[in-house]
């Protein structure tokens, strides 16, 4: 199983788009420490969306390990390598599932990152993990579903941009609140804005962080089902 992740990291060592991908975070990180006070001076006002600006970087920093696992599987369909994984003595189910736990992990070292370095919001260690782990736990969809669903890299890259997007729309839910906005909940992300803005209020944060834990889990959990069954 090891060798497994070796071989991945190989891979996307291997390829300069993949190495840029998992740079990302890293580069994130930079844009929030030194450029965030530098918006702080010039829009004051813009400190009131300090904990949904920290969740969005803290999502994308965090899908970042899920899309160059995609990507590195979708190289492997493509030289019809994933016939051969099918025959090793592990199963390709569990194969599967020690990439996800990969992309999860990796997800939540850099949602770590940011919400521990970034200087932009102090939380408790209790909520710094429960925050990273939330977020984190986006990862392996995003490497799930342009790895099974797409037949190459560009279907992947264009599902990839798709989920990307689906992310992003529960926003306007927290900057125009009202009874409208508990509709958002629909989208899996919305859990994640939800605990990055009610950190302050334990029962909300709680709920939000459960809820959102739940929610991806069984996305995970059908999503490999379904791919599963049909092999």
């Amino acid at each position: 199983m090891i060798e497994i992740v070796r071989t991945d990291l190989k891979n996307i060592l291997r390829d300069p788009s993949l190495v840029l991908i998992c740079f990302v975070p890293f580069i994130m990180l930079a844009l929030l420490y030194f450029g965030y006070p530098a918006l702080l001076a010039a829009w004051p006002e813009a400190a009131q969306y300090s904990g949904l600006g920290l969740a969005m970087f803290c999502i994308t920093g965090s899908v970042m390990p899920g899309i160059a696992i995609a990507f590195a599987m979708l190289d492997e369909k493509d030289q019809h390598l994933q016939e051969v994984l099918q025959i090793l003595p592990v199963s390709f189910r569990h194969i599967t599932l020690l990439r996800l736990t990969t992309t999860f992990l990796f997800g939540f070292v850099s949602a770590l990152l940011m919400l521990t370095f970034s200087g932009i919001i102090s939380y408790s260690i209790t909520q710094t993990l429960l925050l990273a782990m939330l977020t984190a736990a986006i990862a392996p969809l995003m490497a799930i579903v342009p790895a099974f669903y797409a037949s190459n890299k560009i279907e992947g890259a264009t599902l990839s941009k798709l989920l990307n997007f689906l992310i992003m729309i529960p926003i306007p839910a927290f900057l125009f609140p009202g009874a409208w906005s508990w509709f958002m909940m629909i989208f899996p992300s919305w859990w994640i804005y939800l605990a990055f803005e009610n950190t302050e209020q334990p029962p909300i944060f709680a709920l939000a962080v459960a809820g959102g834990l739940l929610v991806f889990i069984t996305l995970a959990t059908l999503l490999i089902k379904l791919i599963f069954r049909k092999q």
